[in-house]
């Protein structure tokens, strides 16, 4: 059975999934899942002796997990343990990016507008949960290059800042 390394909350994690008919058993670290596909990226499992649902997406070495509504992002490690990852737009201050793949939901600012930092942006849609993005610095909104409904990936700035100097 072939073995996967995750990288999750900076830890290295080890899992391993087996096909067994209509089921898969997954194992995270020491335990185990029986895990039953429902169709759109939906899976059922149990976990604790409660029902869950999970919805997963995957986009440039990172999986996306939702779990009853909680999110967690599993990356592959690769040779500089996520330094430069693909998606990974901390640097950028001035754009704001959606944090997994999904639909705007609303613009929440517009062009002109003095936003400061950590102020909700825009919410994006993604695995059926409506995610804030929130501003990394405080600024002017430059441009607003999306509109709800539109779908939207990891690389394209939905928003741009003028950052004072």
């Amino acid at each position: 059975m072939p073995k996967h390394e995750f990288l999750f909350n900076g830890e290295s994690v080890e899992s391993s999934v087996e096909n067994h008919g209509k089921t898969f058993r997954v194992t995270v670290g020491e335990r185990q899942f029986e895990v039953c596909p429902l169709g759109n990226n939906l899976f059922a499992t149990t976990v604790n002796g409660r029902k869950r649902t999970v919805a997963a997406a995957f986009n440039k070495g990172v999986f996306y997990l939702d779990i009853d509504a909680v999110q967690l992002e599993l990356q592959e490690p690769g040779e500089d343990q996520f330094s430069g990852a693909a998606g990974d737009h901390s640097a950028e201050k001035d754009k704001i990016y959606a944090p997994m793949p999904g639909k705007i939901v609303k613009i929440l600012v517009a062009v002109g507008e003095e936003v400061s930092e950590k102020q909700p942006m825009v919410i994006v849609e993604a695995m059926k949960m409506e995610n804030p993005v929130n501003a990394a610095a405080g600024g002017r909104v430059k441009a607003v290059n999306f509109k709800p409904g539109d779908q939207v990936d990891t690389d394209s700035p939905i928003i741009e800042l003028e950052i004072p100097q």
